[in-house]
């Protein structure tokens, strides 16, 4: 069998819908196909709180989903970031106190004498680093790669001092990464998966090693490719947007009001655009290669691959293709089969004000950023951790793995 990959994506609380998918995987499918181990764990921004969970008890398959379900079933709106009134008044001081002092200052052009405190994200995550370390177990994940059945774990994030993307990567020795992306051999630390998951501006970037990173979704413009790169042969990637006919949307542009959209509304079209139509793009890109394989087969004989693979190292060319060969990767998409940002209104409309509230802080902020739960649903749809919300995509997580549990079946068995 080939090395067996799973890519999971950016989302923020959609996460909980590759939870679901996963827990389906761990708990739905027939023996053995349930307790086959991921060789390669790979994610971005929420992806890699997932895949730390994941890595961390890789050695038993179905504690790997039953542990997930714990993760985002008892997870709170408290336990991401900030909410109460302290948070509010380090708010205030770090934007209406910070821009009057620094109106105040006479050089405009030097920070250094600015009086601050500087502004530098909506949100204080500091809960959300307590969680983790509460809830996942980091020191085994160094056991389950030298000594376990993982052979990599892989996080993104993005390096905001040059702009580039770059991994954290924990594998075993003799396994190469032939990608083009800066990487980091460490041990993964819940500091490598605060920075993957540092929603800019919205959430605090993280500082490791005197360089401070944001989320992987950035500019990680190839999801699948640090799996690849690493060797997997089979990938099971799990996407957070259902992707809408072109009928739904032709009817959706004739029912637009045209009313001029307001910071909320950009900000959630701007997060759509960093984490969801990217994997789109890629798994596009992955069928196409995989289809001028298929007919270059068919052309020139089943030893095309091989002739070609011989060809780039005789001619010694170098680079990720050339390291590893010319293959053809099977993969499947798990992806919504209805729209997240639709589901999180039609549950905001029918939740009462017992089963969750927004504090002071939050409506605040809504009142700031102009945030209409029907046009903001988007913004919303990533930044509400409700339980009741997080078990509807958990549950939808689930129902979608099993809509396809014949070719996850058929992935597994090849």
């Amino acid at each position: 069998m080939g090395r067996l990959a799973l890519v999971l994506s950016a989302g923020g609380a959609r996460g909980a819908y590759e939870a679901g998918v996963i827990h389906y995987i761990r708990t739905g499918l027939p023996k053995p196909f349930c307790q086959r181990h991921f060789d390669i764990l790979s994610g971005t921004s929420v992806g890699a709180i997932n895949i730390a969970t994941l890595a961390s008890t890789a050695e038993d398959p179905r504690m790997q989903g039953e542990r997930l379900k714990e993760l985002w079933c008892s997870l709170k709106q408290d336990n991401i970031y900030r909410r109460d009134f302290g948070a509010a008044s380090h708010f205030l001081a770090s934007t209406v106190g910070g821009i009057f002092r620094n109106l105040a200052t006479f050089n405009i052009l030097k920070i250094g004498r600015r009086k601050g405190p500087h502004f530098t994200s909506f949100l204080d995550t500091t809960p959300l680093r307590e969680y983790l370390l509460k809830t996942i177990p980091f020191e085994k994940i160094e056991d389950n790669v030298l000594h376990g059945p993982l052979d990599a774990v892989v996080m993104n994030a993005t390096n905001l001092g040059s702009g580039n993307n770059e991994l954290f990567l924990q594998k075993k020795p003799e396994i190469r990464y032939d990608g083009h992306y800066i990487h980091h051999e460490v041990k993964i630390q819940v500091e490598h998966t605060m920075a993957s998951s540092a929603i800019p501006i919205i959430f605090p970037s993280v500082k490791l090693d005197n360089t401070f990173y944001a989320d992987g979704g950035l500019r990680l413009f190839t999801p699948m490719s640090p799996a690849i790169q690493l060797g997997a042969d089979h990938l099971i990637v799990v996407g957070l947007r259902r992707r809408p006919t072109i009928r739904e949307i032709k009817k959706e542009h004739k029912n637009d009001k045209k009313k001029e959209p307001t910071i909320s509304d950009q900000m959630g079209r701007m997060l759509n655009g960093l984490f969801l139509d990217r994997i789109q793009h890629d798994f596009q890109q992955l069928n196409r290669i995989n289809t001028i394989i298929e007919m270059s087969e068919k052309v020139y004989g089943k030893e095309y691959l091989e002739k070609v693979s011989q060809a780039m190292i005789k001619h010694g060319l170098k680079g990720d293709i050339a390291s590893r060969g010319l293959k053809r990767i099977k993969a499947i998409e798990i992806q919504p089969s209805r729209s997240i940002s639709s589901l999180f209104l039609q549950w905001f409309k029918k939740t009462k004000k017992s089963d969750f509230q927004f504090s002071s802080f939050e409506k605040m902020l809504i009142r700031i950023l102009d945030i209409d739960p029907a046009t903001g649903k988007d913004l919303l749809s990533y930044l509400t951790f409700a339980p009741s919300y997080l078990q509807e995509l958990f549950q939808l997580g689930y129902e979608d793995a099993q809509r396809q549990k014949s070719q996850i079946i058929e992935l597994m068995e090849s």
